[in-house]
């Protein structure tokens, strides 16, 4: 039977969209099951929770009461005995359930604390009066809306059931500014998942001096009396109106929401599956109806969302309220403002018509051509893996810090040959210095190098920084880390890192690199095909690419990617890298296809316990595998746009 409640859970799924509370209840798939960018942020999240615990050494954790009646009765028991500090607390007032993470009682007040994986800097805190949660004019910020909307509702109902009490809500988030201990690494924990259950809450292994966490300073506890007291009468209104849908044997009234006015919620509802995937119970087919199979489907435009602005009107209410949901039915007069985003709609617009076509432009082989002659030969296809985990993986870290595990690159010359060159961390000592080391080794001076976003510079970046921070602190230690022999070639590779990414603006940031080209920014600009939809990301372009270009397909370093489907068409080559057996059991298997797979397979590679060569030598060839074909797509996608230019239309302009 369904839970005769509104959870905290259901009132953060549900308070822009009414209809989901149908859909929760009645257990709708969701394309959050399978997600596992959110479990991996999940899986942090409970990494701080039990640093948080640590806290309150002596705290009766309520974790294994699922049931929300017994947990009420023994958090009232709890409360009602003395002082006490409760983990998982349960309060239920009318229809309302909420499990609160870390309930203390102080006298006559009762400390309500929430957990979060998100961070402020502590030591930036005590130079500003003002609350790291509001903007200058007082407003939460939007980083903070949803977590601070969360507390609120947990301080209704705590405040509901517990009326002789005083409520305080606190928000326990993680100090980014500080520096990790050997005590505060990822090495100290792991998170544990039910095999038969994977999707109830895990369990965290701490394998260190638990004494050692308390008093730490990787956590910070702020009162955020005043910023819910900010949400609690829309909070209380969204609330009444989820409880009013629900009886009390848990059966939900289904309410329609407009999605003429929350098509933007609709557009990333965890309810919508790509068109190719067909479910029994479709949560947005039955919302939206004949239109949620429009084709092309008007929420696939590029950046839909923010078509309209203050100075251009909104043109997609209007045109979902007469029953039409496919971008062609938008005028060209109706695709927003002027600027990049309004061209990249127009591309996608224009080229959608009919069935679709290809937009290659000769602009984009124009562009292409001078790269040739500067940065010049050979082209460096270049692609990085790497992390920002909240518990650093290295002592001298902070939360988010990031660590370069590896990289990989694929490498053309003027003839026409193609070698590909890689690195990988497989120690523990912190990787980044050896990382960047490697890569002058592979790259050298001369060059274009290509990337598909500014993250490696990003990453680069962030390793310069950090050259010169760790060298002020102690240079000894930075050298036996890096593996460098001398300060000079240190200071040698920071100036080679410095001259790579080019000059500073006034900002501090690099968009000038010598060498630095980004292939994502002419997609952008130029490139689309119909199969894209309305992204840009490598892993959309590649698919679209691969599938039409035979050129492409028919050189030999790609052949291994080649596989056809039951219509004898060419599966993307990311569902083609073959799995590798992850544990000892042999039916389980695995592969590596996009980037938090590489950080969780090279987590493991770094930090398992008492793992067999066997099993080192599977990951490491998982996170080789996926890197490869990261920097194999480039190549792919830049010899199709390189294509003879009488393939090529003209620009608009050249008509």
């Amino acid at each position: 039977m369904p839970s005769p409640y509104v959870t905290k859970s259901d009132f953060k799924a549900c308070y822009d969209c009414r209809t989901k509370l149908y859909y929760r209840k009645r257990k709708y798939p969701t394309n959050h099951d399978e997600n596992h960018y959110l479990q991996f942020l999940a899986d942090g999240g409970f990494m701080i929770e039990t640093v948080a615990k640590a806290q309150y050494p002596h705290g009766v954790d309520l974790v294994e009461e699922r049931d929300p009646q017994r947990s009420f009765s023994r958090t009232l028991e709890l409360i009602a005995a003395s002082d006490a500090v409760i983990f998982e607390a349960g309060a239920i007032w009318e229809k309302f359930h909420a499990r609160i993470d870390i309930l203390r009682r102080e006298g006559g007040t009762l400390h309500l604390i929430e957990v979060k994986s998100s961070s402020i800097d502590a030591e930036e805190e005590e130079d500003d009066a003002s609350s790291p949660f509001l903007k200058r004019n007082g407003g939460i910020r939007k980083k903070w809306q949803k977590y601070l909307t969360d507390v609120a509702f947990q301080v209704r109902v705590l405040r509901k059931a517990f009326p002789e009490f005083e409520v305080r809500p606190w928000l326990c988030v993680v100090n980014k500014g500080h520096k990790a201990t050997a005590n505060e690494t990822m090495a100290h924990f792991s998170v544990v998942r039910d095999e038969e259950n994977p999707r109830t809450r895990p369990e965290v292994v701490y394998s260190g001096d638990f004494q050692q966490l308390q008093g730490t300073g990787l956590i910070v506890f702020r009162d955020v009396s005043a910023e819910t007291g900010l949400l609690m009468q829309e909070v209380e209104a969204k609330a009444d109106k989820l409880a009013a849908l629900l009886d009390t044997n848990g059966v939900v009234a289904r309410v329609q929401e407009n999605v003429a006015d929350l098509y933007k919620t609709c557009r990333t509802c965890e309810y919508r599956f790509p068109g190719s995937q067909i479910r029994q119970s479709n949560g947005f087919a039955e919302c939206w109806g004949p239109m949620a199979s429009a084709q092309p489907h008007l929420l696939d435009l590029h950046r839909v969302g923010q078509t309209g602005s203050a100075s251009f009107e909104d043109p997609v209410p209007p045109l979902l309220r007469q029953g039409r949901a496919s971008l062609l039915d938008l005028g060209e007069e109706q695709l927003g403002a002027d600027g990049v985003w309004m061209k990249r709609r127009h591309i996608q617009w224009s080229h959608s018509r009919n069935g679709g076509s290809e937009h290659l432009p000769k602009a984009l082989t124009d562009e292409l051509l001078v790269h040739k002659v500067d940065p010049g030969w050979p082209m460096h296809f270049l692609d990085f893996e790497a992390c920002n985990v909240v518990l650093p993986h290295h002592a001298g870290l902070r939360p988010y810090e990031r660590v370069a595990f590896q990289w990989s690159c694929h490498t053309l010359d003027q003839q026409g040959n193609l070698t590909h060159g890689e690195w990988l961390n497989t120690g523990r000592d912190l990787p980044n210095f050896a990382f960047a080391r490697s890569l002058r080794e592979y790259i050298d001076e001369t060059g274009t190098v290509y990337v598909w976003s500014p993250y490696e510079q990003s990453t680069l970046q962030n390793i310069l920084t950090q050259i010169d921070e760790w060298n002020r602190l102690d240079e000894r230690e930075t050298l036996r880390v890096s593996g460098i022999q001398s300060l000079a070639e240190l200071n040698a590779l920071a100036k080679w890192i410095d001259g790579l990414l080019g000059p500073e603006d006034a900002e501090g940031k690099r968009h000038c690199s010598p060498r630095i080209r980004d292939l994502h920014k002419l997609a952008l600009a130029y490139y689309f095909h119909p199969e894209m939809r309305g992204r840009t990301s490598m892993k959309a372009v590649l698919p679209a690419v691969w599938r039409h270009s035979a050129v492409v397909r028919a050189r030999p370093s790609f052949a291994r990617y080649l596989q056809l489907d039951g219509q004898r068409q060419p599966i993307d080559p990311y569902k083609t890298l073959p799995p590798l057996p992850l544990g000892d059991a042999d039916e389980d298997e695995d592969a590596v296809t996009d980037g938090t797979g590489a950080i969780r397979v090279y987590q493991d590679l770094i930090f398992a316990r008492d793992n067999s060569p066997e099993f080192r030598a599977n990951r490491e060839l998982l996170l080789k595998q996926y890197c490869e074909l990261d920097t194999a797509a480039m190549v792919m996608i830049w010899e199709h746009w390189s294509a003879p230019v009488d393939r090529l239309v003209p620009d608009a302009d050249d008509r």
